[in-house]
C-alpha cells in the first residue's frame, strides 16, 4: 500500500512537472536509481535476519516505509498540481 501511494504521487509529479523531453532522461533516472537499493537489501537481509530474526527485519521494513509516509506528506501537499507549470517548464527549456 505504501508503494503504490509513492507510486501514484511519483507519476503524478512526473506527468505535471517534469518538461516532455526531459521524461526519458528522468524515466532513466528513476529506473536507476528503484534497482540499486536491491542488491543491497538481497545481502544486507540474511545477515540482518541472522542477527535479529526474520520477523523483526520485516518488521523493521515495514514500520520504516510506513513511518516515512508521514514524513513526506507535507512536502508532498505543497507541490502545486497546474498543468500550466508544465507548459511554462517546456517554454522556459
Amino acid at each position: 500500500m505504501v508503494s503504490e501511494f509513492f507510486t501514484v504521487v511519483w507519476e503524478t509529479v512526473n506527468n505535471t512537472h517534469v518538461p516532455e523531453r526531459l521524461l526519458s532522461r528522468v524515466g532513466a533516472h528513476d529506473e536507476f536509481w528503484s534497482f540499486v537499493p536491491i542488491p543491497i537489501g538481497q545481502l544486507s537481509t540474511p545477515v540482518l535476519a541472522a542477527a535479529f530474526g526474520t520477523a523483526a527485519v520485516a518488521v523493521t521494513g515495514g514500520g520504516v516505509a510506513a513511518l516515512a509516509m508521514p514524513l513526506l506528506v507535507p512536502t508532498l501537499r505543497r507541490i502545486e498540481i497546474n498543468q500550466g507549470d508544465k507548459a511554462e517548464a517546456e517554454r522556459r527549456g
